[in-house]
């Protein structure tokens, strides 16, 4: 019993983290829930049977939680983003607090339990923060890479004449997922009576593409000062697709940044495998000696923070 005393406290919070996350996680379904009731009961503007898109529909506001926006930010989770789990975010939670009961477990095996308590916090966060990122990341490139279709679609239909309304309803109807599903809610939005600079500036709050901001204001101000739609949409998307070229030749330029930041990191292991097999025992003082300890703690920090400081350096560089 006393064996596993140590080990209770880091659980217990694990499982508090865990709690905390699942909270946050119910809420954000429940309201994708209410956006799908009011989607479904939302006519489409100009409707086969002759009725009118209702204007406005009573919503009751969302509270303002500061400690669950503060949560989310932490934990990079997307935000009404349902198209970009890979995985289910119950079973990304899971992961996170087995990693951090691992490495809890592992720490307070080889070190104390002052270590292992922050090191399973740490871990289990790190791991849930990868995964909600990784995630982001990837739903907005896809968003990203079929934008300049989506604008070449969007001008042939004001060219056509369609309003701006009925392109987008097209674009939705068109293009593949995830450009589909954000543009069936943005027209779902606008027969709300929202407008369409503000649909397409929520859409890029939410999966944080700054070209659709760029598109956002485009639109805006086109609408305020009049002009040819289509040959203005023609140009964004010309611009826009110079700017996806540049990112895909800087991260190219990153990649043997990116590469020697990886070696680096890996080469004190490798050097520390090797050792071990050549020398038994050599590497014992490091995790019998509290000396050894200490100075195995400050080079796993000072690695990570090494790890760190080249990825944002890499990622200022190459930022669009």
């Amino acid at each position: 019993m006393n064996g596993a005393t140590p080990f209770l406290l880091p659980a217990a919070v694990l499982a508090l983290v865990l709690a905390a996350a699942l909270v946050v996680l119910r809420l954000d379904s429940r309201a994708q829930r209410l956006e799908r009731r009011v989607g479904a009961i939302a006519v489409p503007a100009g409707g086969g049977n002759g009725q009118e898109a209702p204007r406005s529909i009573r919503v009751a506001e969302r509270s303002r939680a500061p400690l669950r926006d503060a949560l989310r930010s932490m934990l990079k989770v997307p935000v009404d983003l349902p198209g970009a789990h890979v995985m289910p975010p119950m079973a990304v939670a899971v992961i996170g607090v087995v990693v951090g009961l691992a490495a809890a477990w592992f720490a307070m095996l080889y070190f104390s339990r002052s270590v292992g308590m922050p090191a399973g916090i740490v871990a289990g966060v790190l791991t849930v923060r990868t995964v909600f990122n990784w995630e982001r990341t990837r739903y907005g490139l896809r968003l990203r890479n079929q934008m300049p279709d989506m604008i070449e679609l969007l001008a042939s239909s004001v060219r056509a004449g369609l309003p701006v309304s009925e392109a987008f309803r097209a674009v939705a109807r068109e293009l593949p997922a995830p450009t589909r599903d954000e543009f069936d809610r943005i027209a779902r939005e606008m027969a709300l009576g929202a407008s369409a600079e503000a649909a397409l500036m929520d859409l890029f709050k939410r999966s944080e593409v700054a070209e659709y901001a760029i598109f956002a204001v485009t639109l805006g101000v086109q609408s305020r000062s009049g002009g040819r739609l289509a040959e203005t949409v023609q140009l964004l998307a010309e611009t826009i697709r110079q700017r996806i070229a540049l990112a895909a030749r800087a991260s190219a330029l990153a990649a043997e940044a990116k590469l020697s930041a990886y070696v680096l990191s890996v080469l004190p292991f490798l050097g520390a495998g090797a050792m071990s097999l050549t020398q038994k025992g050599f590497l014992d003082p490091l995790f019998n000696d509290p000396r050894g300890k200490r100075l195995l703690v400050i080079g796993g920090t000072l690695l990570l923070l090494g790890q760190i400081t080249m990825r944002k350096m890499i990622n200022s560089a190459t930022r669009d």
